[in-house]
């Protein structure tokens, strides 16, 4: 064993593929292109920083940087300088040049998330039905502004903030942190650890009509039925990696 590393060094091999070494940061790379597949980051977005990321994914932020550096050099990140720069997703299709990554890395994580998929569908059906007994007047007009927010979005990165705020106000509408913690936790699980839902253009109008069911029970207080509405709309998550699969598949 190497005395001279350190817990986060890069040179550490964490995963064999092929017979090859995975470090780290190549490991982060695969994750950070099929995120940008499946949608959970969409041409033109800024990404977290590379200190929000090292955060939020347990690594370094050496680790961060070099596997930035790994996108970019496919295309599919470019870096723009400035007060507001960082790392944006390019206009370069994922197909074009990274499909295979995609695809390794969504065969791989899609059968091991199968039972948490479920899970959470679970969880979040929980979720739904104590906001749809504990909303407050406050509550109804935080989800019916944030769903208009939804229907009036003109991109993705703007469909997946309003996503966010919206499921943020069910969740906060149930009262309770130990859901909040564990709806976060899993969202992070469910999503190759970045904590973003997915969303590509081919899913937003079956998002709207299931985000507009949602609010529609929560805000009438109808709790079963909140319930399955939720349960339902979260398989969607694993309904659009399977898609990205797919295109990764036939590329």
């Amino acid at each position: 064993m190497d005395s001279h590393r350190e817990p986060g060094d890069d040179r550490e091999a964490v995963a064999l593929l092929g017979g090859e070494p995975r470090t780290k940061a190549t490991t982060l790379t695969d994750r950070l292109v099929t995120a940008i597949a499946v949608g959970e980051y969409s041409p033109g977005e800024r990404l977290p920083s590379e200190r929000d990321l090292a955060a939020s994914l347990g690594v370094s932020r050496q680790t961060v940087r070099q596997a930035l550096q790994q996108v970019t050099e496919l295309g599919l990140i470019e870096t723009r300088r400035g007060r507001s720069g960082g790392a944006f997703v390019a206009q370069v299709s994922w197909e074009d040049v990274a499909p295979d990554v995609a695809r390794r890395t969504l065969e791989t994580e899609i059968p091991r998330l199968l039972d948490l998929y479920d899970y959470r569908c679970m969880v979040e059906g929980m979720i739904a039905r104590a906001a749809a007994e504990r909303r407050t007047d406050g509550d109804v007009a935080a989800l019916e502004k944030a769903l208009e927010e939804f229907r009036a979005a003109t991109s993705m990165t703007q469909a997946r903030n309003a996503d966010r705020r919206l499921h943020g106000l069910v969740t906060a509408a149930a009262r309770n942190p130990h859901l909040s913690s564990l709806s976060a936790h899993l969202t992070a699980a469910a999503t190759l650890g970045f904590g973003v839902e997915p969303y590509t253009p081919e899913f937003y109008d079956e998002a709207l009509a299931q985000h507009t069911e949602l609010v529609g029970h929560v805000v009438r207080g109808d709790a079963e039925a909140a319930n399955r509405s939720a349960q339902h709309h979260f398989t969607l998550t694993l309904e659009t990696m399977q898609a990205g699969l797919r295109r990764a598949q036939g590329s």
